[in-house]
């Protein structure tokens, strides 16, 4: 919004000038973008928020300075003594729909002169970023710059059938508009017609068919207050935007309909009756009133401010107090749309007053119904883990095409969408690892060797007629696990590596991860596990199948895994405090051979259920196979740390523990102690 400085002051006299004034307007929530220089003249490119449209013109920003200080007047222009009577008969306005057009005023003035506008004029529209074109057209943009109402001016001799008609376009209109352009209309549109055509599209832009020209007499002047989702519909539809649809897609003020009317009559010299005047307003707008106690402004900011500073702030912008004693109604003006609620008013108060006269401090304040979000929190651990070992988060649509949801599942029943954007966005994801696959392959083809990537989103499905969402933790790795350098060699992801992040990631969580051998159709047969905890599945994982990565061009392979976020989530206890042990531990080793039929997890699992109680922790430390070894055997070495929470564990008593628990360890596993 470009606003001449000079022609300000003519609405508000004040004589800040420079950064004064921007620090001003600043200050009443006003940013200055730009200060230009236009043939002399001052002019500020101001920012405008999108709910407040009053702002859109000199009237309104004119109105804040008052507003802001006290000592300057909000002068506007006097129309007052433009009389408004409806002289000649058989012309009349319609409106077919009170829901789009809210009010329409019209005017007929006869025997105009089209020409140029004064000089002066012609300065003050290029100020604003406009082009001068006839003194009747100027007038109407001089004044939507100035109170804020768009009006349309209409060659009155080239309308038919002595009527204006505001209406829905209807299906196969055509309209040529007056840049040229024809628009085929719907019922999206609405209109302004006569008779028997289209005249103009409402709040929009006017027809070439009824635009003014050098040889125009008489015209019809409409002002009208449209419905602001109507025309911010048809402008959306069109993907344009005018001067007029800006201001009316925001929400006119209803009231300035005549005002407006009066000041273009004034500014044409016609300070008597027009030949006709209608004012059609079916169904009036009620004046939106809202309580205020004297005291809130006050409670609600912190700080006080006295009754008669609030009222006063309020009066000066423009609201109508009705005092009732420990409280006001408050009247809202009709340009005011963006005020709805006492803590609507309350931010204008302080707005005017003074945000420096908010305290810095943080309130204190106990809310009882505080409840720390543990899913969340569960999350965002996850998430932070992941991203320290160099994994990236992915956003993916919820949506994706049939062949990708038979990718992950073929046999479940998927959920289609009735109105897809697409083929490829057709079905509702059942698994998040076909997206992971398609960011891989994207980043692949930029030649990143590394590849590391997660998502937590929701997957669907259908069982039994009934829709299912759940949401899911995806993981994927693919390329090089470490690049080579001087000082490492090149290596690639694998499946050890995969699973240790798994492990890790249950670590954080305070929870042991099994691995389960399992079958499913995305994973290679050889390399598909369940994850488990205590015996209760929670995801899958393993590397996937090469028709899987074949389909996005993905020539390494490909290590992944989902997790049921909920399920994981139920197995999550509470953090609690446990004290740090200070006592020494003591470690013992242990080398053996087992069968290759028995699994790492069920050697786990057995530990985990012979474990002595001062055993902290174990850990696997070497696998060898060879020659040396029998071929259906693998050595194995492990690691046993023991320690005790309240005292010193000798060397006699730990050799006693570790001895007994080998000797359990050894029998039911059939090991062979080396």
């Amino acid at each position: 919004m470009k606003i001449n400085v000079a022609y300000l002051k003519k609405f508000a006299a004040f004589d800040l000038e420079g950064a004064d004034l921007k620090e001003l307007l600043a200050s009443i929530g006003l940013e200055t973008a730009e200060t230009l220089q236009v043939d002399g003249q001052t002019v500020l490119e101001i920012e405008i928020t999108p709910n407040r449209p009053d702002w859109l013109s000199h009237y309104g920003v004119a109105r804040e300075i008052a507003a802001k200080n006290s000592h300057i007047r909000f002068q506007p222009m006097a129309v007052d003594d433009v009389v408004l009577t409806a002289n000649e008969k058989g012309f009349a306005i319609y409106i077919e729909n009170d829901a789009d057009c809210w009010r329409y005023s019209g005017v007929i003035v006869r025997d105009v002169q089209v020409g140029e506008s004064d000089l002066a004029v012609q300065k003050l529209l290029v100020s604003f970023g406009l082009r001068p074109i006839n003194n009747i057209v100027d007038i109407s943009n001089l004044v939507m710059m100035t109170c804020g109402q768009p009006l349309h001016i209409f060659d009155l001799e080239r309308l038919q059938g002595k009527q204006i008609r505001v209406r829905r376009a209807r299906k196969n209109e055509n309209i040529r508009l007056l840049d040229g352009r024809d628009v085929a209309l719907d019922e999206n549109f609405l209109l302004i017609a006569d008779a028997l055509r289209p005249l103009a599209l409402a709040g929009i832009m006017g027809g070439l068919d009824s635009g003014i020209t050098a040889k125009t007499r008489h015209i019809f002047i409409e002002s009208a207050c449209f419905d602001p989702l109507v025309i911010r519909r048809a402008s959306h539809l069109l993907g344009f935007k005018t001067d007029a649809s800006y201001r009316f897609e925001r929400g006119m003020d209803v009231a300035a309909t005549i005002p407006a009317i009066k000041m273009a009559l004034l500014m044409l010299g016609q300070k008597k009756a027009p030949f006709y005047f209608q004012d059609v307003y079916g169904q009036p707008l009620p004046t939106t009133v809202v309580p205020l106690a004297k005291d809130y402004p006050g409670r609600l900011t912190g700080i006080a401010i006295e009754a008669e500073t609030s009222a006063a702030i309020l009066q000066r912008l423009g609201f109508k107090l009705q005092d009732e004693g420990s409280r006001w109604l408050v009247h809202v003006p009709s340009y005011r749309v963006d005020i709805s609620s006492k803590q609507d008013l309350v931010e204008e108060i302080i707005r005017i007053h003074g945000y420096e006269h908010l305290q810095s401090q943080m309130p204190l304040a106990a809310n009882p119904l505080l409840r720390i979000d543990r899913e969340r929190e569960t999350i965002q651990s996850l998430k932070n883990q992941l991203v320290d070992v160099g994994f990236n988060e992915v956003i993916n649509y919820v949506f994706q095409s049939p062949e990708e949801n038979a990718l992950f599942d073929p046999c479940s029943q998927s959920l289609s969408l009735k109105n897809p954007l697409g083929k490829d966005f057709s079905m509702m994801k059942n698994s998040l690892l076909a997206g992971l696959l398609k960011n891989t392959a994207l980043n692949a083809n930029q030649d990143l060797e590394r590849i590391a990537l997660f998502e937590i989103g929701n997957a669907f499905g259908l069982s039994g007629g009934e829709i299912h969402e759940k949401k899911r933790l995806a993981i994927s790795v693919f390329g090089l696990q470490q690049k080579k350098d001087w000082r490492c060699r090149e290596l690639a992801f694998d499946f050890s590596y995969f699973k240790s992040v798994l492990v890790m990631l249950g670590k954080r969580l305070r929870l042991e991860f099994a691995f389960k051998k399992h079958a499913h159709q995305a994973f290679v047969d050889s390399c598909c596990f369940a994850i488990e905890i205590d015996g209760r599945r929670c995801g899958l994982c393993g590397e996937a199948k090469p028709e899987f990565c074949r389909y996005y061009k993905l020539d390494k392979p490909v290590f992944a895994a989902e997790i049921d976020v909920p399920a994981l989530l139920r197995e999550v206890k509470e953090n609690r405090f446990q004290m740090w042990k200070r006592f020494p531990t003591v470690r013992r080793d242990f080398t053996f051979l087992m069968a290759k039929t028995i699994s790492y997890e069920n050697l786990r699992a057995c530990v985990e259920r012979l474990r002595p109680e001062v055993l902290e922790n174990f850990e696997l430390t070497d696998v060898f196979q060879g020659s040396s070894i029998p071929a259906d055997m693998v050595s194995f070495s492990m690691a046993f740390t023991y320690r005790s929470g309240d005292r010193t564990l000798t060397g006699d008593e730990v050799n006693g523990i570790h001895q007994e628990f080998i000797k359990q360890l050894v029998e039911q596993l059939h090991l062979i102690q080396r």
